[in-house]
């Protein structure tokens, strides 16, 4: 027997679910679905009945709160090659300890000198292996205490490089930064050792 009425108002009360708007958000709760599928709160139930350990409830996609993201972990280990007017070569390095107050690097490399006393290196042109050392420890908020050691060889020469830094916030803006180095190099077993340091006070803009 039809039903007098507009077609449209007929099929929206025999079909609520089309009364419901479109969901453009991620994370659509689905109310209804998660208390159906809940357990009966506890004052509902009768005493006699033996107590059954609560279901979980059913985690449906979007139903979250939020959605989690992070960026990639970064490699600890790092490999490359480079060229410059001095030198080519490869390097190794691996983060021993990154995370956190203390940090241990290591780096180690083969290459060729083209030219000397360009930078730290041996006196004389021709292939070396490269190593180094970085150590880092936060001291306290505001200080940071550095130390690396490089060393060179190649030939029969060593060159070691020590270097220490100290770094002190004293305000949002300044920082007082310190630093002290050693160079010694072996050349051909006679050797010669020199010595620098600075201390500067610079501003952040």
């Amino acid at each position: 027997m039809p039903v007098p009425g507009d077609p449209t108002l007929m099929a929206l009360a025999s079909d609520p679910a089309q009364m419901r708007l479109y969901c453009f958000s991620t994370r659509c709760g689905d109310e209804e679905w998660r208390l159906a599928l809940a357990p009966p709160p506890p004052q509902a139930r009768e005493l006699a009945e033996p107590q059954r350990p609560a279901r979980r409830p059913l985690r449906l996609p979007g139903s979250q709160r939020y959605i989690g993201l992070s960026a990639p972990a970064a490699a600890r280990e790092s490999r490359g090659a480079y060229s410059n007017d001095f030198r080519i070569g490869t390097r190794y390095g691996l983060q021993v300890l990154r995370d956190g107050p203390t940090q241990l690097g290591l780096q180690f490399g083969a290459g060729y000198r083209l030219a000397p006393l360009y930078d730290d290196g041996i006196n004389r042109p021709g292939a070396v292996m490269r190593g180094e050392l970085n150590f880092g420890q936060k001291i306290g908020d505001r200080a940071r205490w550095t130390q690396r050691v490089f060393v060179e060889s190649g030939h029969g020469d060593t060159f070691v490089k020590q270097s220490v830094r100290l770094d002190v916030a004293l305000w949002p803006d300044w920082t007082l930064e310190t630093d002290f180095a050693i160079r010694h190099d072996s050349d051909g077993g006679g050797g010669s050792e020199s010595a620098e340091s600075s201390i500067e006070l610079r501003r952040r803009f």
